[in-house]
């Protein structure tokens, strides 16, 4: 489970870092930064970047991606990354905090996927917060994996709900591509 859940990455403000002790952000990119498989930036993202830059909050892409597909958003976003991560494992995550000159416990992961992104920050010591993901999965060969993945993670949102009082859900968008008996 996440420690947190919030919708977007813009919800990611200078203050939630300061009361989390946090100084730096790793932070996945497929549903996260941009739409999965493709180089389009989502809005608003190059403004937050911005903002947490100038707030000197360190930030790093950590993907499970090939170079090919990072770095023109690293790029664009003027950020460090990694590639080919491996994650959930815990030495990525680790190696990452490193890059930025920071301890675990003074970073937070932002991910789209418990499995891998939360997961992996949890047995890592960095706060992990999950971000609801834009777009359901466009990539043929894993978007029947999704379909369990994003089932899963429902019932996971649905315990931190209970949990934490909150009432996030999955985008319509995404619930639309899964099957109807993971709905309930």
């Amino acid at each position: 489970m996440p420690e947190y859940i919030v919708e977007s990455i813009q919800d990611i403000t200078p203050g939630f870092l300061k009361n989390l002790g946090a100084k730096g952000i790793l932070i996945d990119v497929d549903n996260t930064l941009a739409y999965d498989n493709r180089k389009d930036i989502f809005p608003g993202v190059p403004r937050w970047v911005e903002l947490m830059k100038a707030a000197g909050v360190k930030i790093i892409i950590m993907s499970n991606s090939f170079k090919v597909r990072v770095s023109p958003v690293a790029k664009a976003l003027d950020l460090p990354y990694m590639t080919r991560c491996h994650k959930p494992a815990v030495k990525s995550y680790l190696k990452a905090a490193q890059l930025l000159g920071l301890s675990p416990d003074e970073c937070i992961m932002v991910g789209d996927q418990m499995l891998t992104d939360i997961r992996g920050a949890n047995e890592s010591g960095i706060k992990s917060v999950y971000v609801m993901p834009v777009a359901f999965e466009t990539n043929i060969f894993y978007k029947n994996i999704f379909k369990t993945r994003r089932a899963n993670e429902r019932r996971v949102i649905m315990q931190y709900n209970e949990a934490h009082g909150t009432d996030f859900d999955l985008p319509p968008q995404i619930k639309a591509e899964m099957r109807k008996e993971d709905l309930i």
